[in-house]
């Protein structure tokens, strides 16, 4: 099925053989999570129904599960009316995941969400709203909201107005991989995603971050807007795990401080963090999360144990 409104498609083949034609193609890569995927993937058929005049594919990255997980996408894929792509990607890592994903991939958008997140059923036609008006390729991401009200409100994105980046010093948190969305030029632009950061990493998390990054320093558009919207169903009920999540998350931004650390801007968000570190030690003002209460003294010293294990570590070649 061609686009009705003229755009030109990608073309990829099929499980038999006959051509495809390709506008938007959703990546989702996956480990361990066959018993909770099925919202998941329930929520992209809906979601791709609600645009019969566009082509979708699904790609689907096996990031070697040990579980069901194969069986649970091979099951989905044989019932749907669109094309889907399966993809094993033995090499651990959500960054070596993706990095498959957009390889096997045919869309002139891209769409990346996590196999814990549901899409609005509007999702893709509110998307392609948007990206029918850029003039230049663009990184777009949205609303993120928490699937199920019994989690710890973490891993959450809730500003309810377009927000265009502009300040490179602070790009941790202004959109969020699990609902990222980008024309396929910005990867021809920027290269592939680190593959030392990222779940199953070496650096558990921080490869959105450093891919916007990336965008933003190389003048590329990167545009938050709230119409775009996911739920997230991360499961974590109590504070230990959000701690432990959030201990990863530091660490890798303290990797990527080692890594951007010759052109000097993102250094300066790590300065004022250590001067609000500095001015509040030993008072109740130390608290910089109120929600799992994180103190600067734990961001700044696990920030600072992050660069130093990047600079030591030498897993993996550099990605730009």
């Amino acid at each position: 099925m061609h686009a009705t409104d003229g755009t030109i498609c990608n073309v990829c083949m099929n499980s038999i053989g006959e051509s495809v034609l390709v506008d938007i193609s959703i990546i989702v890569c996956t480990y361990n999570r066959a018993h909770s995927l099925a919202n998941t993937l329930s929520s992209l058929a809906e979601a791709i129904r609600k645009v019969p005049y566009i082509e979708v594919e699904v790609v689907l990255v096996n990031n070697n599960s040990t579980d069901d997980t194969q069986n649970a996408i091979e099951s989905w894929a044989a019932q749907m009316e669109f094309h889907v792509q399966l993809i094993q990607e033995r090499q651990p890592g959500l960054s070596n995941a993706r990095n498959a994903g957009v390889a096997a991939s045919m869309g002139e958008l891209l769409v990346f969400t996590d196999d814990d997140c549901t899409l609005n059923d509007d999702f893709l036609s509110r998307m392609l709203a948007h990206y029918e008006k850029d003039i230049e390729p663009t990184i777009r991401g949205g609303r993120v909201e928490l699937g199920d009200p019994s989690d710890q409100p973490f891993s959450i994105l809730l500003r309810d107005h377009i927000v265009r980046m502009t300040d490179l010093t602070s790009p941790g948190g202004f959109i969020i991989g699990a609902n990222m969305t980008m024309k396929r030029d910005v990867l021809s632009i920027l290269g592939p995603f680190d593959i030392r950061f990222g779940a199953g990493a070496v650096f558990m998390a921080g490869e959105d971050t450093d891919f916007i990054y990336r965008a933003h320093r190389a003048g590329l558009p990167v545009e938050y807007v709230p119409d775009m919207i996911v739920k997230h169903f991360h499961g974590r009920k109590d504070r230990s795990t959000i701690n432990s999540l959030n201990y990863g998350y530091t660490i890798a931004e303290g990797a990527l401080y080692a890594k951007h650390i010759r052109d000097g801007k993102l250094l300066k968000h790590f300065y004022w963090n250590c001067r609000t570190w500095l001015r509040t030690l030993g008072t109740k003002e130390n608290v910089y999360d109120i929600n799992i209460g994180a103190t600067y003294t734990t961001l700044i010293w696990n920030n600072l144990k992050g660069m130093l294990m990047f600079c030591v570590n030498t897993i993996g070649p550099a990605k730009r």
